[in-house]
């Protein structure tokens, strides 16, 4: 009598083992990669650079300028180039009695409290702003809506020629902290929140805003308070750069 062996269902071949298990390590390596990537994306997200510096906040929307290169000068007699507006330059007397001031180079030594302060700056590649130039008005005439001005109007900033820079900070003088030994100095100016201290060092630009009783002469740079190219004949005021100090 024949014997009936148990019907087993055939081994499995090595075939047929591997295949399950490379999916299964296909799974595990694309939810390990998954992972990898996610923390990498999450990294950099997270990264350690400065957040994205808030927009520039500029002073009070001033009276337009009109700013001038003097080609030639001879008294009160000026051969004057707009330096703001495509004009060709054109001879001018300058009004009598016009009052000048002038960006007069001065050192740290100098702040005082009471003075205004302007910086100016441009921002660099690492999303900072750099201060290029500190501005002083001696003597500050509050014009409202948190700026001051010079007696004669002006905030010194009429004057800038590189269109990167522009005003980034200003304010009243609280203190100052001189410090002999390298030029520079700590100022404390009244901002809207509480007190801001800011670090002058020695070789930042610093000029100040004041009368000026010298007279106008070639190479330099004035500015009026009028639209770009208005002749300066009946201005009023007069901000001058003169060469050299800028």
């Amino acid at each position: 009598m024949a014997v009936e062996e148990p019907l087993m269902p055939p081994a499995p071949s090595r075939r047929r083992l591997v295949a399950p298990l490379a999916a299964v390590g296909l799974v595990l390596a694309l939810l390990v990669g998954g992972g990898i990537a996610a923390f990498v994306v999450s990294q950099s997200a997270s990264s350690d650079a400065p957040p994205e510096a808030a927009p520039f906040v500029t002073p009070a929307p001033a009276l337009p300028v009109a700013t001038f290169d003097v080609r030639e000068a001879n008294g009160a007699e000026v051969t004057l180039l707009p330096a703001n507006v495509e004009a060709e330059a054109f001879t001018v007397t300058l009004p009598a009695g016009v009052t000048l001031e002038a960006l007069v180079p001065g050192t740290a030594d100098q702040l005082a409290a009471g003075q205004w302060l302007v910086f100016v700056g441009e921002r660099d590649p690492v999303r900072n702003y750099v201060i290029r130039q500190v501005i002083a008005i001696r003597e500050p005439v509050e014009q409202g809506a948190g700026q001051a001005r010079s007696p004669a109007g002006f905030t010194g900033a009429e004057l800038l020629t590189d269109p990167a820079h522009r005003t980034i900070l200003w304010g009243p003088v609280e203190s100052v902290t001189y410090y002999p030994e390298d030029g520079g100095a700590n100022v404390t100016l009244a901002g809207p929140d509480g007190p801001i201290d800011v670090l002058i060092l020695a070789g930042v630009p610093l000029v100040f805003v004041g009368p000026y009783d010298a007279a106008i002469t070639a190479g330099d740079r004035i500015a009026t308070r009028a639209p770009a190219g208005t002749s300066p004949a009946g201005a009023e005021a007069i901000l001058v750069s003169p060469q050299g100090a800028r």
